[in-house]
């Protein structure tokens, strides 16, 4: 049963892992993108001799592509895990933020290479105009990938909860846990098994499990006694100043402190 259960968790942490390269391929796919368009195409209107600085049209064309590949590595790989971003509306919020930032660090390149020459309305125009335009197979190529890949890998990703010595352990599914309830050092998790109800108890405090479940953005802390699974929301509820998730036919309290995530 262990042999099982370590092939099985060894196989989910791979493939989580591969996942979270995603953000990698989008910076290589748009930074050779860039280059591609830039050195055969002449996109942004690049001259192909020498510049005011003093680079070729073969280097500048690298650096552009090597900028795109760096902010957007950077930013998707290490910004967006923190802000936390789930929802449609956010993500579309966030690649259009992408865009525009690219578009400035773009205009800011070639400016340096033309020793601040075009530092005008025409040229920043052009970029912010290309710039998305360079930026919209590969984008797309990105998400559609993701959303093809990443149903297959959340399918298979477990949870372990533990007591302090480890002897009492329980495996579930991530999608199948609702929320853990504390009470004093002991806590109740709530899950579903073949569509019922289920609790588990262990001893353990609440800091120490949620400090454990870090890695996945879904669990989140909603009160001093509660955390939860937001994949499993049904509804959010605000009475006057109180604010409640509905789960699984259970009105769970939100803190006042964790209620703008909840909110907006």
């Amino acid at each position: 049963m262990d042999k099982v259960f370590s092939r099985s968790m060894v196989k989910t942490f791979t493939k989580k892992h591969f996942y979270r390269l995603f953000p990698l391929a989008l910076g290589l796919i748009s930074g050779f993108s860039v280059f591609y368009f830039l050195f055969f195409f002449g996109a942004y209107g690049i001259q192909k001799g020498i510049s005011y600085s003093g680079h070729s049209h073969l280097f500048r064309s690298i650096s552009f592509g090597v900028l795109t590949f760096m902010y957007l590595t950077a930013f998707e790989t290490w910004m967006k895990p923190k802000l936390n971003i789930t929802r449609l509306s956010h993500s579309i919020i966030w690649y259009i933020g992408l865009l525009i930032i690219g578009s400035q660090l773009i205009f800011l390149l070639f400016n340096f290479f033309w020793n601040w020459q075009e530092w005008n309305v025409e040229a920043y125009l052009l970029i912010v105009k290309e710039f998305p335009l360079l930026m919209a197979l590969p984008l797309s190529f990105y998400l559609v990938l993701i959303a093809l890949i990443k149903p297959n890998i959340i399918k298979e990703e477990y949870l372990l909860f533990q007591s302090e010595n480890d002897k009492d352990q329980l495996k579930v599914r991530l999608q199948d846990f609702m929320y853990a309830n504390s009470s004093e050092n002991y806590i109740t998790i709530f899950y579903t098994s073949n569509s019922k109800s289920m609790q588990h108890l262990i001893r353990k405090p609440l800091k120490v499990l949620e400090q454990e479940l870090n890695a996945y953005p879904e669990v989140k802390r909603i009160h001093r006694s509660y955390l939860l699974n937001s994949r499993n929301i049904q509804a959010v509820k605000q009475l006057k100043t109180k604010v409640f998730v509905e789960m699984n036919g259970t009105s769970l309290p939100v803190s006042k402190q964790f209620q703008k995530h909840f909110l907006d």
